[in-house]
């Protein structure tokens, strides 16, 4: 990138983060997006929330939850170790289906703070013949990184709440972002 743009890279993040759904052409009722943050009931917690449209067919739907924070020294976002396994959150049906994941954090040091999103990871198997027997095989899969904004979203912390981030402060705070 030319010297002369890098001054726009936070204006470019930024502008990026505000594209719909719909314009970016992602399957609807996929989606991503932080629903508890560090809030008096759930201190020090992030809960990613997911929803992921369903099939007519005989398919198994599996979420993978995992949350990155901000690294000012690399200027981005960096995978953390802290992440679910993967969950079976529904089975062939064609409504959407909504799952979460809380985790939790040790206070920040004092003065510091923690800027967090979520990265929830979907598959869709279904049983396919291989080397002569019927196995459950991956025919589909997506990523999304958390997003505000997000209606209907189940288990929300105020009731509604859907946040791109979470930031978690010393104490008990409501860090939203």
């Amino acid at each position: 990138m030319h010297p002369r743009f890098r001054p726009l890279l936070p204006l470019i993040a930024v502008s990026l983060l505000l594209v719909p759904a719909s314009a970016a052409g992602k399957p609807k009722n996929l989606w991503a997006t932080v629903n508890v943050c560090d809030t008096a009931s759930s201190p020090n917690q992030i809960g990613v929330r997911a929803s992921m449209p369903g099939t007519k067919t005989p398919t198994r739907l599996y979420m993978h939850f995992s949350v990155q924070f901000y690294s000012a020294i690399r200027q981005g976002f960096v995978d953390t170790d802290s992440s679910s396994r993967w969950l079976l959150v529904g089975k062939g049906r064609p409504a959407a289906t909504q799952s979460g994941f809380t985790f939790r954090f040790d206070d920040p040091p004092a003065g510091e703070q923690f800027v967090l999103r979520g990265v929830v990871r979907f598959r869709y198997t279904a049983k396919r013949k291989r080397k002569g027997k019927r196995r459950w095989v991956i025919v589909k899969h997506h990523k999304r990184i958390t997003r505000a904004g997000q209606r209907g979203v189940q288990s929300a912390d105020p009731p509604g709440a859907s946040h791109t981030m979470c930031i978690i402060r010393r104490g008990i705070g409501e860090g939203r972002s």
